[in-house]
């Protein structure tokens, strides 16, 4: 992923704007609101599970060389659409729409995540909410989302040790100032 963030925040951009969504009525799930006592849609995206399919830490030849670490998941992401009117009822579909709209495609290809297949239907999840009356609407799908951070081994200007001595003691020579064992190690190899 590039900085846009994680493949939930990236959804949530894309519901905004396929869907014109008004602001703060599409947000990340676990944020703590309340949806707002009228007849607006609202929305809420997260990732529910994740597996690990790939960790992978490498270098890049540079000066100084780049230590780029990255990690392949697939993440399943819900998406929950409501309204205390029928407007959640109405356009639910608009949600499908907008995963599967050019815009969506390409953020996933600016971002490097793949929504997977979708599903062929929403769950009608309104009971879930008890004496609210909410509608609720619950679509859950799978995402394939590639993270990737790189950061330099050293600091602009900082000391790559690549070469240095070392020894080794034992209980005689251990506290002297003769070692067992006493070698270098540098670009070139060990020298004894």
């Amino acid at each position: 992923m590039n900085q846009a963030g994680i493949a939930s925040q990236i959804i949530v951009g894309i519901l905004s704007e396929e869907m014109a969504m008004p602001p703060d009525s599409v947000w990340l799930r676990d944020q703590n609101k309340k949806i707002p006592n009228d007849d607006g849609l609202y929305i809420v995206v997260g990732m529910v599970s994740a597996q690990t399919i790939c960790v992978e830490t490498y270098l890049k030849d540079g000066s100084p060389p780049i230590e780029v670490n990255e990690v392949q998941q697939r993440e399943n992401i819900q998406i929950d659409v409501l309204s205390r009117s029928n407007t959640a009822i109405m356009r639910n579909w608009e949600v499908l729409a907008a995963l599967r709209s050019i815009f969506s495609i390409q953020q996933q290809e600016a971002n490097d995540f793949k929504i997977h297949r979708l599903p062929d239907n929403f769950i009608n999840t309104s009971a879930a909410e008890g004496g609210y009356q909410l509608n609720r609407y619950t679509l859950t799908f799978p995402t394939f989302v590639w993270y990737r951070k790189s950061k330099p081994m050293l600091p602009a200007g900082g000391d790559y040790y690549d070469d240095f001595t070392t020894r080794e003691d034992n209980e005689k020579t251990i506290g002297t100032d003769t070692p067992a064992i006493e070698f270098e190690i540098n670009q070139g190899g060990i020298v004894p």
